[in-house]
């Protein structure tokens, strides 16, 4: 019976919720009128109805508000709160071993608590091809806890109320969370473990977080290595990665002077060359890949059989700034 009362109260107040929908029995999804979702892009919705036993719960995953039907719905309507309180306790009827959470609206952007619903590949079987995957890039086995497998990465995607085009169902991922200092999940990216046009998949759980990876294991009183792919910095002490070839946002969150920029060794990429010269003129520390060295990243690095040591070795001996930096970088670019 509390199950249809709050069925019927949720669709009385649904045209009070902006893109309203039903994605499947007892889950609802609209836009959250707490916080107002993302300012920036209007047809994301992230606040969700969903039933636990015999009771609905509002959760938003942008906000980071949970809570009950009961506490949201008095926040939306007031009246409809009043006549729902009524009809819902007037037999005494409370919320079925769950405890009545404080309802607390966020007046600042909350840390968003999500956990990761999925099997870590430390938990997969050994015969497992996303298992096989890192094993032959030699990823560090102690990062097999921290990264997972996503069968179908679009639903897993949409499980987090994020919206994203783009991504065809059924595409199988490696998926790798970015957390905050404080362990708080920030964002993530999907690497595709099979043929994609999209090898890489990122995304923000909320418009201003940092897309930075790594956060959570560094030391900032020590030089911290800037590089862009999440898996170029499980190889290197103290690293974190900005997902793109950008790599002089990372003031953002660090300052310019505890980091040492890590760009690919593509002497030949336009991009890059670009960047590094940026990066130069801003003085920044740079790392100009000595001529010996013709792998593109640290994982090919690694590939081509560089131990972790010989490559933090090569980076710090070949970390230059202003003009022994451009020096070395004018050597360095084929373009």
């Amino acid at each position: 019976m509390s199950v249809f009362i709050d069925r019927t109260f949720l669709l009385r107040v649904s045209p009070k919720l902006a893109r309203f929908t039903q994605k499947k029995s007892d889950l609802y999804n609209f836009r959250c009128p707490l916080c107002g979702d993302s300012q920036k892009n209007k047809t994301k919705s992230r606040g969700f109805v969903y039933r636990k036993k015999d009771d609905y719960f509002y959760m938003c995953h942008n906000c980071g508000v949970s809570t009950t039907f009961y506490n949201f719905l008095r926040q939306i309507d007031e009246r409809l709160g009043k006549e729902y309180q009524l009809e819902r306790y007037k037999n005494g009827t409370q919320y079925a071993n769950t405890p009545n959470p404080d309802f607390t609206e966020a007046k600042e952007k909350p840390v968003f608590k999500e956990k990761i619903r999925l099997e870590s590949l430390h938990s997969l079987p050994e015969a497992h091809f996303a298992k096989n995957y890192v094993q032959q890039r030699k990823i560090p086995e102690s990062f097999l806890s921290e990264l997972y497998y996503a069968p179908d990465f679009s639903a897993f995607v949409q499980s987090l109320g994020v919206e994203k085009s783009g991504i065809q169902k059924n595409d199988q991922r490696l998926v790798i969370p970015f957390y905050d200092e404080n362990k708080n999940l920030i964002a993530l990216q999907g690497r595709a473990l099979s043929e994609s046009k999209l090898r890489y998949i990122t995304i923000k759980l909320h418009d201003d977080n940092q897309k930075v990876f790594g956060l959570d294991r560094i030391d900032k009183d020590k030089p911290v290595y800037v590089v862009e792919g999440p898996i170029d910095s499980m190889f290197l002490d103290n690293a974190v990665a900005t997902a793109d070839s950008n790599l002089e946002s990372i003031v953002n969150v660090l300052p310019k002077d505890k980091v040492v920029l890590v760009f690919d060794n593509e002497p030949r990429n336009k991009e890059i060359v670009k960047k590094i010269n940026s990066a130069i003129d801003n003085h920044f520390n740079v790392v100009v890949w000595p001529e010996c060295i013709d792998s593109k990243d640290i994982n090919e690095m690694v590939l081509d059989g560089f131990s972790q040591d010989e490559i933090q070795d090569i980076i710090s001996n070949n970390t230059f700034v202003n003009l022994r930096a451009k020096m070395e970088f004018v050597n360095w670019k084929k373009i």
